[in-house]
């Protein structure tokens, strides 16, 4: 009997199929591809019979009773690692996949949001290039010293990504990035200030300038891989982690990891799989970020020990940035959602400012 199969969407979107996907990744690191299986809706035959105790539907599905009539699993559960904080499904869909399970998954959840499904949290997975990083950094302080030198106040470099607030109704998005480079990109910000909008896609610059008005004044015309990118964060005291398409970002992590002091979107009813370290900075939507900044560089200048401790806590799940064998608290922490008496409560609740100054 295999342990998971995953039952991919009617849309795949990834190069590489499902095989590439976050959650497949994650559970090979644990588990053998004896263990682990994945098929597309076109290679159901109810001729051939395969045994599972986790029976894993990627949504958006077009999946029926009859075609699941080879399928023999313990436990069905819905997964859907798009963006969205809803679950990309039709009504019709949803009635169907209910009738087989009460669980389903996803990047993040949004706890002030109602769902169909009982919600769990999907892991994310993040390529090699932190860790290959992160062993470059250690292989330099271990050679030339620890070199803590941040010249730097606040970086963020992104795209003008805007957060979806509803998905029916009034448009509400939010384009945070946006409010707060228009804060820190002036001639009066009292703090070094260094990144901006990149310019590289020059389609949806376009796009967004329609809606945002002219948006030259916030591009920056240096490009950044990932490398030259993390090398900046680790020169910055304060990473800005506004809101992209969603509440959370990869850029959480990597600000950690960086020993940034992370200012970031308002993720106090946000829940991730990976819970967010204690020590960041939780700015209220439209809120003014200068006093979020001397807060930043207060905790960054006092305390730095704050920063060191974010990523001792990261460290409980990642090895070096990513999922190992040898942290097995993430597969525990995956299994127990499956368990209906799993506690979901906000696991990552985090520190308002006003308890980082008590703290401080």
């Amino acid at each position: 009997m295999l342990k998971f199969v995953l039952l991919g969407s009617d849309y795949c979107h990834r190069k590489g199929g499902l095989r590439s996907s976050p959650l497949f990744q994650f559970l090979l690191t644990f588990y053998s591809d004896r263990e682990v299986c994945t098929l597309q809706q076109q290679q159901l035959d109810p001729r051939r019979i395969i045994s599972t105790e986790f029976l894993l539907i990627e949504t958006p599905s077009s999946l029926s009773q009859e075609k699941l009539r080879g399928i023999r699993y313990q436990k069905a559960i819905v997964f859907d690692d798009s963006d969205s904080w809803w679950l990309n499904e039709s009504e019709e869909q949803q009635e169907f996949l209910s009738s087989l399970t009460d669980f389903a998954v996803k990047s993040h959840v949004d706890r002030t949001c109602q769902y169909p499904f009982r919600m769990g949290t999907l892991p994310l997975y993040r390529k090699k290039k932190l860790q290959q990083c992160l062993k470059y950094k250690a292989w330099r302080d271990a050679l030339f010293g620890k070199h803590n030198r941040k010249d730097t106040d606040l970086f963020f470099i992104g795209a003008p990504t805007r957060l979806q607030r509803v998905l029916d109704g009034p448009n509400q998005d939010y384009n945070q990035r946006l409010e707060w480079l228009s804060q820190v990109m002036t001639e009066n910000f009292p703090y070094r200030f260094v990144g901006g909008l990149e310019c590289s896609n020059q389609e949806l610059i376009k796009q967004f300038g329609n809606d945002d008005g002219d948006l030259s004044p916030y591009l920056v015309s240096q490009r950044y891989n990932f490398y030259s990118y993390f090398r900046q964060l680790c020169r910055s005291k304060i990473a800005l982690v506004p809101t992209g398409f969603s509440r959370w970002t990869y850029r959480h992590y990597e600000a950690a990891y960086a020993k940034s002091v992370m200012l970031s979107t308002d993720m106090s009813n946000i829940e991730l799989f990976v819970p967010l370290p204690p020590h960041l900075i939780n700015v209220p939507d439209h809120a003014p970020l200068l006093p979020y900044v001397e807060q930043g560089l207060k905790i960054y200048h006092d305390h730095p020990e704050l920063l060191e401790s974010n990523i001792q806590f990261l460290e409980q799940y990642y090895e070096q940035g990513r999922f190992s064998k040898r942290r097995p608290k993430a597969l525990e922490r995956f299994l127990d959602q499956l368990n209906p008496g799993f506690n979901a409560c906000l696991t990552n609740a985090q520190r308002s400012p006003e308890q980082h100054q008590k703290t401080s």
